[in-house]
């Protein structure tokens, strides 16, 4: 269900172009540059490749770690063992962490047409070389990635897709400002792989949730219309 069409020639055939500046809508928040710090700052090594489609794969289980990735637009996904591990929001760092082989253990897909920044990791080993502060920002993504998964499938179905919505709708917010609104351009069958449950009951859990007044579903997210009722 979760092997996606495996791209020819991986991302480096997709275009790659140095491009990172102000006009990017991320450029004051993403994590690859924290707006501007000089010490975290790794917009000098930037390359935007893209567009990927539904279904294709930006590295693959096993290839060489060669690139740490950002969501330009759209949004990602990394599966392995078979089930989806984690979603990755615009303006957020990943493909971080590897195994001691130096390969990748999972693949990172694309969800809908997607665009992605590109961080080749021999320019950004030699970034670290020279800059502490850079390498602990980098170690302290890495164990986020190693963590993200470990709590989504604790709890009650119920309970379990609260905090979904909740910690989509809070990582969003640190990019995208305030908003109600939670994009959900990704399958039911793949939120309940990541949650470990069916995609119906994803979908009951959802109505439930609607019921109750705390979420309005919309055709591509939700809109969070009683946030203290979500957060329960």
């Amino acid at each position: 269900m979760y092997q996606a069409q495996a791209v020819a020639s991986q991302s480096v055939a997709r275009r790659p172009s140095v491009y990172c500046n102000a006009s990017c809508r991320y450029a004051a928040v993403c994590e690859a540059t924290r707006g501007g710090d000089p010490e975290l700052d790794m917009r000098g090594v930037v390359e935007r490749v893209g567009p990927f489609s539904e279904g294709d794969r930006l590295v693959q289980p096993d290839a060489p770690h060669r690139a740490a990735f950002a969501v330009v637009s759209g949004m990602a996904k990394t599966v392995g063992d078979g089930r989806v591990v984690a979603f990755h929001l615009p303006g957020e760092l990943f493909a971080l962490d590897v195994a001691r082989t130096g390969a990748h253990n999972a693949s990172v897909v694309a969800v809908g047409k997607t665009w992605f920044c590109r961080f080749p990791r021999a320019a950004t080993d030699e970034l670290c070389e020279h800059n502490d502060a850079l390498t602990r920002h980098l170690r302290s993504l890495r164990r986020r990635e190693r963590v993200s998964a470990a709590h989504a499938a604790d709890g009650l179905a119920a309970s379990r897709v609260r905090s979904f919505l909740v910690d989509l709708l809070d990582r969003r917010r640190r990019f995208e400002g305030a908003s109600p609104f939670v994009p959900l351009p990704m399958s039911r069958d793949d939120i309940g792989s990541y949650l470990r449950m069916s995609s119906a009951t994803v979908t009951r859990m959802l109505g439930k949730l609607r019921a109750e007044g705390a979420i309005a579903i919309l055709p591509n997210g939700i809109e969070v219309t009683d946030e203290a009722a979500l957060r329960g």
